[in-house]
């Protein structure tokens, strides 16, 4: 390997480490959701930072890689994309981070029967990012597609808990559980994000694998 292949193959590393630890904050926001397990929730916010470091690193190193002299065309691309999805990752993180915020303050008030359809999206929209970040990895831009076509169903979810949430909230009585339902669907539309998030990098690991720009 000569210096750029090593340093590529170092960045790869970073982005691997940073996705698996905004996916495992995203996991872990579910889960304290599901059973209101405030230190889960705490630990999922403290982690935030760490993802906002390793997307200086990527952007950094990817910096670097760029100013090596006369880079490939696939190179740049390479690492364009590379910053990109670092971004897309921590945008994760930052929803992530979203929804254990919530928990905290959903904690306060008295439990009221969540949205039915929040676990559905949820197990969506880590799928997709599970699924997208295996074919950024093995360039398959097939598996990529395949990630990128779900986001219309984690939008068509998403609407349908908007409209329950107003539903709901008319026929709610007192403003805690409005305040709850609003929490409910608060957390859907960060994991309405994630899906976003997810299909852009599914968008990017299309266009280093083909070299064709695709939007969905």
């Amino acid at each position: 390997m000569d210096n750029y292949d090593v340093r590529w193959e170092q960045l790869l590393e970073e982005l691997s480490d940073m996705s698996e630890i905004a996916e495992g904050m995203l996991q872990d926001a579910i889960k304290a959701l599901n059973s209101r397990d405030i230190e889960l929730a705490k630990e999922v916010i403290n982690k935030d930072d760490l993802v906002d470091n390793y997307l200086i690193t990527v952007e950094e190193q990817a910096t670097r890689l760029l100013a090596m002299e006369q880079p490939l065309r696939s190179d740049v691309w390479n690492n364009i994309a590379a910053i990109k999805i670092a971004s897309d990752l921590e945008r994760v993180g930052d929803m992530a981070h979203n929804i254990a915020e919530i928990v905290l303050n959903l904690n306060k008030d008295e439990k009221v029967e969540p949205l039915i359809m929040i676990p559905e999206l949820a197990d969506l929209v880590l799928e997709m990012l599970d699924t997208v970040l295996e074919a950024f990895v093995t360039r398959n831009a097939d598996l990529a597609e395949a990630v990128c076509r779900k986001d219309e169903e984690a939008d068509n979810i998403y609407e349908q808990i908007f409209n329950s949430s107003i539903k709901l909230m008319d026929k709610s009585e007192g403003t805690t559980n409005i305040s709850q339902i609003i929490s409910f669907l608060d957390v859907a539309k960060s994991l309405e994000r994630i899906g976003d998030h997810a299909t852009n990098i599914g968008e990017e690991t299309i266009f280093v694998v083909t070299g064709k720009r695709v939007k969905y």
